[in-house]
């Protein structure tokens, strides 16, 4: 059975840093991200964490993740129109942070109506999966976030790490 850490978040980010650190190229020049470097990033990043324990799902989408803490057993998984109060930070695969919540929000958590409010179609699944008290980091391909035009500091064809917490879950109320 593979180990579970109580605290896994900060592990799968410092194995995603170390991953990337002896990926990236040596030279000053930016270098043209492709599909096929995207994969074998993702691949290798994947492999690294199930050589060092963690079991690595996907959902049906295509989104692979880690499930820290699964929440609160007696409560539902999270509804369309549910309010959400999530702490999230968002990372390149080289380990650079490119959103937070903290950034963002006083608290450091994020209040949204989960399929509601515009989001990518990757954070949705992944966001899908969880209760209150779920803590999780997911990795989302490109093509279900801003695929080959990239976004902001968010370049083409990168994959998105996501290390979320799910800290309350408001039902949405039905007449």
């Amino acid at each position: 059975m593979l180990k579970s850490l109580r605290n896994g978040a900060p592990f799968f980010v410092l194995v995603i840093l170390l991953f990337a650190s002896s990926c990236m190229p040596k030279t000053e020049e930016i270098e043209t991200r492709t599909p096929e470097m995207e994969a074998q990033e993702i691949s290798a990043a994947i492999e690294k964490l199930e050589k060092d324990g963690f079991d690595v799902d996907t959902t049906e989408l295509g989104i692979y993740y880690v499930m820290y803490e699964e929440g609160v057993d007696s409560l539902p998984l999270v509804q369309p129109g549910d309010t959400c109060f999530l702490e999230y930070t968002g990372y390149l695969i080289n380990g650079t942070i490119f959103d937070s919540s903290h950034d963002h929000f006083p608290s450091g958590i994020w209040k949204f109506n989960f399929k509601k409010d515009d989001l990518i179609p990757g954070f949705v699944d992944g966001i899908g999966l969880m209760k209150k008290g779920t803590k999780m980091d997911m990795i989302i391909p490109s093509e279900h976030a801003y695929g080959s035009y990239g976004q902001g500091a968010i370049p083409p064809y990168s994959p998105l790490i996501f290390s979320v917490e799910m800290h309350d879950l408001k039902p949405v109320l039905h007449p």
